[in-house]
């Protein structure tokens, strides 16, 4: 990314500014390792900037192998800490076969790039909250939602 990271004390402008360079980048890189992780040859990867909770980078195809939403250093009032890449959709057809972890893998390792200190699923269901816990992730704030650092992730990784 060719702009600089925000002090925590900047203000949402500026914020906004790092979320939507962050959402370009990883529109790109998803954009490729979808392709690599399930063969295609084009993937579906949209940006949407400013929508309701903040930039956001949706993937899906026609044949919804799979359905991927996520938002980038989202506004504090959201309530979750503003270094957080917040996943708000996870779905694969084929379940139990590698795909969630191969992204949390993936977000892990993108994490450098882009800035982010935190992965976030939010409005977890039953599914996405044993995947959360089974990575590292934690209830965050007695909510629906799991949290969980990278350096946790990236231990409940190996």
């Amino acid at each position: 990314m060719n702009i600089t990271k925000p002090d925590l004390s900047a203000n949402n402008d500026q914020w906004q500014e790092y979320a939507d360079a962050g959402c370009l980048h990883l529109k790109q890189k998803l954009s490729e390792f979808l392709q690599e992780q399930f063969g295609f040859t084009k993937s579906k990867v949209n940006r949407y900037l400013h929508v309701g909770l903040g930039s956001t980078v949706k993937a899906d195809n026609a044949q919804y192998d799979y359905d991927l939403y996520f938002r980038l250093f989202p506004d504090l009032e959201v309530g979750w800490p503003r270094e957080t890449l917040v996943i708000a959709r996870l779905y694969f057809v084929e379940q139990r076969k590698g795909h969630g972890r191969s992204l949390l893998s993936w977000l892990v390792k993108l994490a450098p790039e882009i800035g982010y200190k935190y992965i976030a699923i939010e409005a977890a269901n039953e599914n996405s909250s044993a995947f959360g816990e089974r990575f590292g992730l934690e209830l965050y704030k007695g909510k629906s939602g799991w949290l969980g650092s990278i350096d946790n992730i990236q231990q409940a990784l190996r």
